[in-house]
């Protein structure tokens, strides 16, 4: 995906040396926040990507990466305490947010860096990882660093997403639950969630399937193998993926490739870097040779916005769709 991101003031190398010195004299967690004292149920321990993070007290500023991370968070009751939101590259908050936080809190459209990071002085980063960011330094400045868990990998492996389902999203809203001190309202949208997840599961053969998309205007078309939470979510569906062999969670492809499978279906994301559903549909349709795919010619081209292959629970109205379309 390209860099869009836009410039920031750097925190001066003094206000650095503040933090760092802060921590000398208090003390900084190597999992996470400042070692003050404790308040209500902290500290509390938390599974994020195989390791624990401990977390000292009741996170109050957060900054987000990705737009999964602020569902995640409106769900949890939480997103209230967004002071600054990064990575989301154009792409829309879903409209069934109930606290949506202000645009004006995106600091950086693109991936955070280190600085641009300290700048906003949050307590926590919760996010599908940090590309241009260093972990350990944020760690050391006492801010806690958790992972969407639906993202684990994301940006280190090719086998990013591995055994992630749709409940891999109703765990990680009770684990915020219990970062953050909202258990009563992550949990309750967990379980609302897993009701909606059981009765949307389809266990009869609806076919085949292509899920594709573009990370941007300039990139190639690319697809979602066998790996991730979309390919998991065809399965839901009862459709088979015909990238399922691919242990990669995310592949580049072309439309000869896909004139090969001959997908029964074919579901087009839009709106990953802010494009209209109709703009979307152009773009893969101009596309040489589509108008050979059978899924196009029987009217079996299905758009969900982008937020539909999120691990949040954006994810389960995707299932949800993806269903009562491929059901008609």
């Amino acid at each position: 995906m390209s860099s869009r991101s836009v410039p920031r003031p750097v925190r001066p190398a003094a206000a650095l040396t503040a933090i760092a010195l802060c921590c000398g004299l208090t003390g900084c967690s190597a999992t996470g926040s400042s070692d003050v004292s404790p308040t209500g149920p902290y500290p509390v321990t938390v599974e994020d990507c195989g390791s624990k993070v401990t977390i000292n007290a009741e996170p109050k500023r957060i900054l987000t990466v990705g737009t999964a991370a602020v569902e995640m968070l409106d769900a949890a009751g939480a997103a209230d305490r967004i002071t600054a939101r990064t990575g989301e590259f154009g792409a829309p908050l879903p409209e069934t947010l109930k606290n949506p936080p202000p645009n004006d809190l995106i600091t950086n459209p693109s991936d955070p860096t280190t600085e641009e990071i300290l700048a906003a002085e949050p307590d926590l980063v919760l996010g599908y990882g940090l590309f241009n960011a260093d972990v350990d330094q944020l760690r050391q400045a006492g801010i806690t660093v958790l992972t969407v868990q639906g993202e684990c990998g994301h940006d280190s492996t090719s086998q990013s997403g591995s055994g992630v389902t749709l409940s891999t999203v109703t765990k990680d809203l009770r684990r915020l639950g219990t970062a953050l001190s909202t258990s009563s309202t992550a949990d309750s949208a967990a379980a609302k969630l897993d009701e909606r997840i059981t009765q949307a599961k389809q266990d009869k053969d609806n076919g085949t399937a292509a899920w594709v998309y573009y990370f941007s205007s300039e990139e190639p078309l690319s697809a979602y193998g066998g790996q991730g939470l979309a390919n998991s979510s065809l399965q839901d569906a009862g459709l088979t993926n015909v990238y399922a062999t691919s242990m990669d969670a995310y592949l580049t492809i072309s439309v000869e490739s896909l004139l090969e499978r001959q997908p029964d279906w074919i579901i087009l994301s839009y709106g990953l870097y802010g494009e209209s559903k109709e703009q979307a549909r152009q773009k893969f349709l101009a596309s040489p040779g589509v108008d050979s795919l059978t899924a196009v010619s029987q009217n079996r081209l299905v758009l969900l916005p982008a937020s539909a292959s999120a691990p949040s629970p954006s994810g389960v109205a995707g299932l949800e769709q993806l269903v009562g379309a491929t059901q008609k």
